[in-house]
């Protein structure tokens, strides 16, 4: 196995106008080292722009869909734009196709055009409800529209599988404080039809009405993470309609779909549990749940002795302490990070960051070799740091840019995308990569990771 070390180099984002991208095809970019090899953790410094490369082709942030290596732009007024990215090049990717989408929401219809990519049998797509844009709607300013392929085992009541008739997934997410963050939460969700017509997914039966008077939102949840579980008729979701203070504690239940779109008579599957997360694996669902004296555990439940045991614990708040990104769960104070399957750990380094530094902001690559960490230190001066887990290298930086950074996103290959919003509140890109060390035969390649 070859032996690499961490380079850190620039990345350059530069995007032409779209008619000279579908001349030209893929926009190719050369790294240029920015540091030398061998020095090792770099302490903070006031110089990120020597390594990080700005551009302001792209004035929106870059957000990440469930395709590896596929982004996406979204305007206030709905306009959509996709994006594959690498190392080395920027692809603007043509859509498949765009229409428009109407869904009845607490007795409003509610109106987007989603745009649509599909490869390799999958689709992503996504669209933007406005006020501004549909002023005839009262009680709803905002709705994020999230189209993808349908659960597999749901079926309608005469037993035929959606997906089978060329269905879609559409959720929506109606809290605009969520509109440049990837980690959204789904309050809404329907069949999409192959005709573009749209069907309750799931009850709604005794749905309560908040003061607001839409229905409440923590009556049936979905999060990206969970979409892609066991691909049986009882689809599992989130659900506090046992509680009434879930906007401040975060305590909610995982429920089981009742195959055909009932859930009213459902028995609770997972009871009190801490945060939005599950995860399946070996026929066993993983969650949080809060001790009694205000710390948390990670728990097992296996459905088929009903029996729940415990896996690990954590000190601290979930909601406070921690961030929680695919199976990885980061502690901001300490900078432990833990697979929550597998039991691994490793350590943050935060000897690079100076005068008490906490971090806010945490990402990690889909491959679990590369993160990226956000904070400030006791002086209220924030910095970044990169991460090569692997090897322990780490390189950081101090700068005020940092504090109004909107999103961080890792690939696979060590590229990062530093989304950051100026004073004019448009938004530029910060980009670098860590790339593998050069091959005898001149060559490079981005160092191969362990995949779980």
């Amino acid at each position: 196995m070859k032996k690499y070390k961490v380079i850190l180099t620039i990345l350059l984002i530069v995007l032409v106008a779209a008619a000279a991208v579908l001349v030209s095809g893929v926009l190719d970019i050369r790294n240029t080292p920015a540091l030398d090899p061998d020095s090792g953790n770099k302490a903070p410094s006031t110089s990120y722009t020597d390594t990080y490369s700005k551009s302001d082709a792209i004035t929106l942030p870059l957000m990440k869909t469930d395709m590896e290596d596929v982004y996406y732009t979204m305007s206030r007024k709905g306009d959509v734009r996709f994006y594959q990215v690498t190392n080395t090049a920027v692809t603007p990717l043509p859509e498949t196709e765009s229409y428009e989408v109407s869904a009845v929401c607490s007795a409003q219809t509610l109106t987007a055009t989603v745009h649509i990519l599909e490869r390799d049998g999958h689709t992503y797509g996504c669209g933007l409800f406005t006020n501004e844009l549909h002023p005839d709607v009262l009680i709803y300013d905002y709705a994020f529209f999230r189209v993808t392929d349908m659960f597999e085992g749901y079926r309608d009541t005469n037993g035929v599988n959606y997906a089978g008739r060329g269905a879609k997934l559409l959720l929506i997410d109606t809290d605009s404080d969520r509109v440049y963050v990837d980690e959204k939460v789904y309050s809404e969700a329907f069949v999409l039809n192959e005709d573009h017509s749209t069907k309750l997914f799931l009850s709604n039966d005794q749905r309560v009405v908040g003061m607001d008077a839409k229905e409440k939102v923590d009556y049936k949840m979905f999060t990206d993470d969970i979409l892609d579980q066991h691909k049986t008729a009882n689809i599992l979701f989130f659900s506090s309609r046992y509680y009434v203070d879930y906007a401040d504690s975060g305590k909610a239940d995982i429920f089981t779909s009742g195959g055909s779109g009932t859930n009213i008579d459902n028995v609770r599957y997972v009871i009190d549990i801490d945060g939005l997360y599950f995860w399946n694996f070996e026929g066993d669902t993983y969650f949080f749940r809060e001790n009694t004296d205000g710390s948390f555990s990670l728990m097992a439940y296996n459905p088929s002795n009903q029996e729940t045991r415990p896996v690990d614990a954590f000190s601290g708040s979930l909601q406070e302490d921690y961030i929680v990104r695919g199976r990885y769960i980061f502690n901001k104070k300490t900078g432990s990070l833990m697979n929550v399957i597998t039991g691994e750990t490793k350590q943050v380094t935060y000897t690079c960051f100076k005068d008490g530094f906490t971090a806010d902001m945490f990402e990690i690559s889909e491959n679990g070799r590369y993160c990226a960490v956000r904070g400030e230190n006791d002086k209220n001066v924030y910095a970044l740091g990169l991460m090569d887990l692997e090897t322990g290298s780490m390189v950081a930086y101090t700068d005020e840019v940092f504090n109004s950074v909107a999103n961080i996103s890792l690939l696979n290959d060590g590229a990062v995308i530093v989304s950051v919003k100026d004073a004019e509140n448009d938004f530029y890109q910060l980009t670098a990569v860590f790339a593998a060390e050069t091959a005898a035969d001149g060559t490079e390649s981005a160092a191969d990771a362990p995949q779980e």
